[in-house]
């Protein structure tokens, strides 16, 4: 017997299907209208667009089948841990992670039943899920056509000419309706331009479109195509110009930082003083476009508004959101549960708003998915992009691939402090530049290319469509939204199918509200206590909403007014800056109640803050009591609100005396410029008119008189004055001539007449003040400022 040889392994392959032509190019077109529609479709924001995209998908994957390299053995199993990890955590039981304030606050506090796993809402997983598959196939079927490198000068382009063509139709819709997008879409927030609902995510999706602009100059450039330098260089100054019309702070960030990745890679790759040079030229080029054109947005990142206000509103939500992740840091809440989750732990006012998510990508993909996942995966993506960037600094396609490259690095770098990476349209646009950056390699390579893959969002488009037909299934997202929608405008839904909708959906606002509202009108006094859990859960669920516990004040009142008051009151804790308007309100709709004064009482003097709100709500007697009290515990303090210094202006003569004014003058000095007039109406009121004049004084300085033109008659003026005394250019000209001439009395007496009159311009007023201050008629010069100028009704 022969000794054998070394044995011959087999390796078993699988032959990629074949591609005509035609069918490539019809791929090709697919892309381009879905990455086109998707965007131009409002962002494509509603699942009707969602479906039709993911069927478009389905046919370019049918045409272009996706590339897929099989992996090692230890690939596998990590990539099976990873998806184990990732679905488990969401399904596995609740007690395995620990304890969480949340779910203790919703079990223990308020006796509402969670389901078992630990995502407390699981078809919101699922729903995510699928979407996260429906990327991923997205992402394989682009490297797939990116593959072959005659395809990626249209699939750049594509990506640019999208961006120009929604910049074009942005521009053109602009001003038809400043509340509606394209004059059509009334969306709460949209500031005026671009189909997206938030403006950062107009601003991403243009700064990615500038950037891929910016490969395609460089490709026309390198390939000497002139005229197509020049039609690449309009459609980037048109992209560019609706990204700084959005005045997107965020947007132009991006756009910076992607610029700055691009000029920095082109310079590597040619390595030459030339290309510096050009780099140099092409970043002072935009910035002085920007200076030129960006104003506004430039304005921005100093007004009070928009920065000062804003970021602190976003260091409020990271600062909570850093407690809500320590309540969960390995694992996190759940995928798609922050809006319903973070509520628990949020500590600061936002009068009738939701937060909606943390303000950064990353910490929402922190607090949802967790640190194991989240560090691996930024693990995964960043070998993933070192490998291909050393591809890219010596293989071909540099242009197309470098602008890849610093589109989504600009949006990552965004998504350090905004969310631009959870909606499709910037999203499915950032994963298309991916692939563009990092395409399939097919040379040498073992692949398979299964065109049985269209079926995968064929059947995602499918079961998203079926709550359009009767609601199937119950636990779906899209289900929910459409019964509340007819429960709130028909009443149609029944008592037992909203509780079907709370097994699946324990921490919907909406649900929990129609329910409790449900539940009232059914069981009323009888089982008070089902009811109310729910509408405490709601309440809890929207900390910012003062509407939501005054719409159950009004509903609980027939039943129980004694209960109502406790609404009403949780309606004036939340009412932030309208606390006193919500206050009066809250007190004359509970009049009725024979325990509303005590209640009210003991109310305000546990807030002092409601104390003068509500004094002047009451008969004198108990008016003063409560202004005393407030007098004690707030009057000099720093933090008053507006609505408290209103109030007190308006009527401080009635509840302090002379001397706690002074104090207040004394306290508050730093206020004088800006108080002054009030000042002066209370100590006029008390009759201290020295003490009032020199603060209108400085308010209203004495008018010289205007120069005259020539040719003016005194006689003739005088004939004009007995005629028509309401003539106040001719009254101002003759008083004028009458002091000139010496006749000083005769010249104040007009000035006195004038600016007694209803109307009178404010010279002859101020005039006539400071007449009368020097005849010692010093009340009746305060009066007549006074009576000029509205009193105080809110503000700082």
């Amino acid at each position: 017997m022969k000794p054998s040889g070394p044995r011959r392994v087999r390796t078993k392959t699988t032959a990629m299907p074949t591609t005509t032509p035609m069918a490539n190019r019809a791929a090709l077109w697919i892309f381009s209208v879905i990455v086109a529609a998707g965007p131009l479709l409002f962002g494509a924001v509603d699942r009707p667009v969602q479906v039709a995209l993911v069927l478009l998908l389905a046919a370019g994957v049918a045409l272009r089948p996706p590339a897929i390299v099989p992996l090692s053995r230890w690939g596998n199993r990590l990539v099976i841990v990873l998806l184990v990890l990732l679905v488990g955590k969401e399904l596995a039981p609740a007690e395995w992670f620990g304890p969480t304030l949340w779910r203790k606050m919703v079990t223990q506090d308020l006796g509402i039943e969670l389901p078992a796993t630990h995502h407390p809402e699981p078809a919101r997983a699922l729903d995510s899920w699928l979407a996260a598959i429906v990327a991923a196939i997205w992402f394989l079927w682009v490297r797939r056509l990116a593959a072959e490198r005659e395809n990626r000068a249209f699939l750049t382009w594509s990506l640019f000419g999208a961006a120009a063509l929604v910049a074009l139709v942005s521009f053109a819709t602009r001003g038809w309706d400043p509340q509606a997008i394209y004059g059509l879409r009334y969306t709460v927030g949209w500031r005026g331009f671009g189909p997206f609902p938030n403006r950062n995510h107009t601003g991403d999706f243009f700064a990615m479109g500038a950037l891929l602009g910016g490969g395609c100059v460089g490709w026309a450039a390198a390939r000497r195509d002139w005229r197509g330098v020049a039609g690449a260089v309009a459609l980037l100054g048109l992209v560019l110009a609706a990204l700084l019309v959005t005045e997107s702070r965020g947007g132009l960030i991006a756009f910076g930082l992607g610029l700055v990745v691009f000029l920095a890679l082109v310079q590597i790759r040619l390595r030459s003083r030339q290309a510096l040079v050009v780099a140099a030229g092409v970043a002072l080029l935009v910035v002085a476009f920007g200076l030129a054109f960006g104003g506004p947005v430039l304005a921005r990142f100093q007004s009070e508004q928009a920065g000062i206000v804003s970021n602190s509103m976003r260091l409020n939500i990271w600062r909570d959101v850093f407690s809500m992740w320590k309540d969960a840091p390995l694992l996190g809440h759940g995928v798609d549960s922050f809006q319903q989750i973070f509520p628990f732990y949020q500590t600061f006012e936002f009068e009738n708003g939701v937060v909606l998510h943390p303000e950064s990508s990353w910490r929402q993909w922190l607090v949802e998915l967790g640190l194991i996942p989240v560090v691996v995966a930024a693990l995964a993506l960043g070998l993933f992009l070192a490998t291909h960037l050393r591809e890219t600094l010596t293989g071909r396609s540099f242009f197309f691939r470098a602008a890849g490259f610093s589109a989504v690095i600009g949006i990552l770098g965004h998504s350090v402090f905004d969310v631009p990476s959870h909606r499709w349209g910037t999203a499915g646009f950032a994963l298309a530049a991916l692939a563009l950056a990092c395409p399939m390699r097919l040379e040498g390579r073992r692949i398979f290319s299964p065109r049985k893959a269209a079926l995968v969002p064929l059947v995602v488009a499918a079961f998203w469509v079926l709550p359009f037909f009767g609601d199937v299934p119950a636990w779906s997202p899209l289900s929910l939204n459409r019964v509340l929608a007819r429960n709130a405008l028909s009443l149609d839904v029944s008592l037992q199918q909203l509780d079907e909708m709370a097994r699946y959906f324990p921490l919907s606002s909406d649900l929990n509200q129609h329910l409790g509202m449900r539940e009232l009108a059914v069981l009323g006094r009888s089982k008070p206590t089902a009811w109310q859990r729910h509408f405490s859960l709601a309440s809890q669920l929207l900390p910012g909403s003062w509407r939501l516990p005054e719409t159950q004040a009004r509903a609980v009142a027939n039943f129980s007014p004694g209960l109502a008051l406790g609404y009403w009151q949780q309606a004036v804790g939340r009412g932030a800056a309208h606390r006193a308007d919500v206050l009066i309100m809250a007190v004359n709709e509970t009049l009725a109640s024979p325990m509303a004064a005590e209640s009210w009482s003991r109310y305000v003097e546990a807030n002092p803050r409601l104390l003068l709100a509500y004094a002047q709500l009451v008969p004198s007697e108990r008016a003063q009591s409560f202004a005393a009290q407030w007098w004690q515990a707030r009057a000099l303090t720093a933090d008053l609100d507006p609505g408290e210094i209103s109030a007190f202006y308006q009527n401080a003569n009635r509840w302090i005396t002379r001397e706690q004014f002074e104090e207040w003058m004394q306290s508050r000095a730093a206020w004088r410029a800006r108080d002054r007039t009030e000042w002066a109406r209370l100590l006029h009121a008390w009759g201290d008119d020295r003490a009032a004049w020199p603060l209108l004084a400085e308010t209203a300085p004495e008018e010289n008189f205007p120069s005259l033109p020539s040719g003016l008659v005194r006689e003739s003026l005088e004939q004009r004055w007995r005629i028509a005394p309401g003539n106040f250019v001719n009254a101002q000209h003759l008083a004028a001539i009458l002091a000139r001439d010496g006749d000083v009395a005769q010249s104040e007496e007009i000035i006195l007449a004038v600016g007694a009159s209803d109307g009178a311009p404010w010279w002859f007023v101020h005039k006539a003040a400071h007449i009368l201050a020097r005849r010692a008629h010093l009340a009746e010069a305060v009066g007549l400022l006074l009576k000029s100028q509205p009193p105080r009704t809110g503000g700082t």
